[in-house]
């Protein structure tokens, strides 16, 4: 019998995917099935996979249209017939003893999750990343205050200290429990999907627990979707809060929560913003301040920033004179420096040698 379910996304991670299987296969638990879920990839990561697969009879392949990451995952969930379910990305890897220690912690303890800490990788070194309270056990009411709040936010609206610790990687679930209360990932959702999904499971869990072990190896690779220049990132976001906002609702702690969806919402228009200002967005600079300045004019951030007192929106309705053009991009370069202060110095440059050739 198969205690966990391994399930792995896989698309064109021809580069990563076999450290990951090999990681996977080195589990000191061997009672596990791995479940890869190829989603249409266009270079050699089915032929990756199969090779494995040769190796080692654990690993099943479904190999699938691409419909985007949230359906792979929900594939491998229907597949999945171990008593509890993990998620992979293919491109980290993970420590031999994750699944031997976690399934010890989540059997002990008779939870619903567990959750365990992780390092964040790169070519600069290694971050360890730990949840931010010494438990073991969590009930009903610290679920909600240490767990969910955090996922969602910080109470004090400062999107440099923002943490987030929503990823599904970090868990292990209960496969009889995701069945109960119907958990799927959310189609057409293409960033922060694993988020709500796991706050949707925590407002369904009365018991989770704690693994402080660091055995989960987050690789920050610059080419993913929070780390490249996308077009619909303001519009991909925006769907992320509103699908909060609306599992916060069902649940009736909206407005418990509201400071920290504030403090989310600002968070997510910086991160926007220099997405927009990014150095690799091709388009021209009076074009992507234009976008950063759409972003910035959203009525609802307006209204955000004003219940939390940070700004003034009301003297930048009329953005034709010199003045308040200057004092937006002040707020651009405010929102900007809570997520990388370095692109604003970069992009304070830039325009300064713009204003220059001009003058010559």
């Amino acid at each position: 019998m198969n205690i966990i379910s391994i399930v792995i996304p896989v698309y064109n991670v021809e580069k990563y995917l076999s450290r990951c299987l090999e990681s996977i296969l080195s589990q000191s638990l061997k009672e596990i099935e791995i479940i890869v879920v190829n989603d249409g990839s266009t270079d050699n990561s089915l032929e990756i996979c199969k090779y494995y697969q040769k190796k080692d009879s654990r690993i099943i392949i479904i190999d699938k249209k691409n419909e985007g990451v949230s359906v792979a995952r929900n594939t491998g969930i229907d597949y999945a017939s171990g008593k509890y379910i993990g998620f992979v990305d293919p491109d980290d890897w993970i420590e031999k003893n994750m699944y031997e220690n976690m399934y010890s912690t989540i059997e002990k303890f008779n939870c619903s999750i567990a959750f365990c800490n992780y390092s964040k990788d790169s070519k600069l070194g290694s971050t360890i990343k730990t949840l931010k309270f010494n438990k073991d056990f969590l009930g009903k009411l610290d679920i909600i205050n240490e767990l969910i709040a955090n996922m969602i936010g910080i109470e004090d609206i400062l999107p440099k200290y923002y943490n987030v610790m929503g990823c599904v990687w970090r868990c292990l679930y209960k496969r009889d429990f995701i069945e109960k209360f119907k958990l799927r990932f959310t189609p057409g959702i293409t960033i922060m999907e694993d988020l709500i999904f796991n706050v949707q499971a925590l407002i369904y869990c009365d018991k989770a627990c704690i693994d402080h072990g660091v055995y989960y190896h987050y690789m920050k690779n610059k080419s993913s979707s929070l780390h490249t220049y996308n077009e619909k990132m303001w519009q991909d976001l925006v769907k992320v809060h509103n699908k909060l906002e609306e599992i916060l609702e069902d649940a009736e702690l909206n407005e418990y929560m509201r400071n920290r969806l504030d403090s989310r919402y600002i968070a997510m228009a910086a991160c926007a913003v220099g997405n927009e200002i990014y150095l690799n967005n091709s388009a021209k600079l009076n074009d992507r301040m234009k976008a950063a300045k759409y972003i910035i004019k959203d009525n609802k951030l307006k209204e955000v920033l004003q219940r939390a007192k940070l700004y003034n929106f009301e003297n930048l309705k009329d953005l034709r004179s010199r003045e308040e053009a200057a004092k937006e991009r002040i707020v651009i370069r405010n929102l900007l420096f809570y997520t990388n202060p370095d692109t604003v110095s970069v992009e304070k440059i830039r325009i300064r040698k713009a204003k220059n050739s001009k003058r010559r």
